[in-house]
C-alpha cells in the first residue's frame, strides 16, 4: 500500500509540469529581442510556457483574427486599434523610437547627411504595413526630404529586413526601431535616435484576445509586465516611457 501511495504521489506531482499553460503571443518582428527576453524570464519565474509568432503587423493581426490560436498580440497601439481585434484586456508595454542605422565605416550627423550625393540607397520598412515605415515616411516628409530621397528609398517588409541591409553593408542608411538597433549594435557602425517630434508617437501595447482559452495565464503575463523585472527589461530594450 505504501508503495502504491508513493507512486500515486509521484504521478500527481508530475501532472502540473506536464500540464503547464502555454499561451501564444503574436508580435511585430521588430520587437523579437524584447519579446524573447520577456517571455523567457516570465517562463523561468512562472513555469508557464509561451509560444511566439513574429511578422509584420498586418500578418500578425490577420493571424490573430483568423487562426483562433493566438492568445495575445503585441504591437503599435494605433495599428491595433485600427485592426479592431476582438480583445478583452490591454496592457501598455512602452514607447517605440525610430532610429537611423548605418553600416561600419559610415556616420550620421543629421538629416542633411541623407541628401549627400554619396548616398545611393536608404532602407525602410513597409510604409503601409509597418509602423516604423510609416514613422520614417512622416519623418522624411516633415523634414522636407521625402520628395528628394524617394528614388533612393528601398522599401522592405519589416524592421529586421531593413536592418539586414545595414548589417550586410548594402545600404547607406536604414530606418529601424531602437529595440532592434540595440540588438544588432555590434554588427553595424552605429545608430542615431531621430527627432521624435517629426513623427507620430509610437505606443506599444499587448492585447488579450477575447477568444483566448488561457485567460488566467494571459492575466498572469500582463501582471508580470507590470513588475520591476519586466520594466527593467523593457527599459534595456529602449522602450521605457
Amino acid at each position: 500500500m505504501k508503495k502504491i501511495s508513493a507512486l500515486l504521489l509521484l504521478i500527481l506531482l508530475a501532472v502540473p509540469a506536464a500540464a503547464q499553460a502555454k499561451i501564444v503571443i503574436a508580435s511585430g518582428a521588430g520587437y523579437r529581442s524584447l519579446v524573447d527576453k520577456l517571455t523567457a524570464t516570465y517562463t523561468d519565474q512562472s513555469g508557464n510556457e509561451v509560444e511566439r509568432v513574429y511578422g509584420n503587423m498586418a500578418r500578425v493581426t490577420a493571424q490573430a483574427r483568423n487562426s483562433g490560436s493566438v492568445d495575445m498580440v503585441l504591437g503599435d497601439k494605433s495599428f491595433l486599434e485600427k485592426s479592431k481585434l476582438d480583445c478583452c484586456a490591454t496592457q501598455k508595454v512602452g514607447r517605440g523610437r525610430l532610429v537611423i542605422a548605418y553600416p561600419k565605416g559610415k556616420s550620421f550627423n543629421g538629416a542633411d547627411d541623407l541628401l549627400s550625393k554619396d548616398v545611393s540607397r536608404i532602407a525602410l520598412p513597409d510604409t503601409k504595413r509597418a509602423i516604423y515605415g510609416k514613422a520614417a515616411q512622416q519623418y522624411l516628409k516633415n523634414k522636407n526630404l521625402l520628395a528628394s530621397l524617394e528614388p533612393k528609398l528601398l522599401m522592405v517588409a519589416t524592421v529586421p529586413q531593413s536592418a539586414s541591409y545595414v548589417v550586410a553593408g548594402e545600404v547607406d542608411y536604414a530606418f529601424i526601431n531602437l529595440t532592434h538597433a540595440r540588438k544588432i549594435k555590434d554588427s553595424i557602425g552605429g545608430f542615431v535616435i531621430v527627432d521624435e517630434t517629426a513623427y507620430s508617437p509610437i505606443t506599444i501595447i499587448v492585447e488579450q484576445m477575447s477568444s483566448s482559452g488561457n485567460k488566467a495565464e494571459c492575466t498572469a503575463f500582463m501582471d508580470f509586465l507590470k513588475s520591476d523585472t519586466a520594466r527593467k527589461i523593457v527599459a534595456a530594450h529602449g522602450m521605457q516611457d
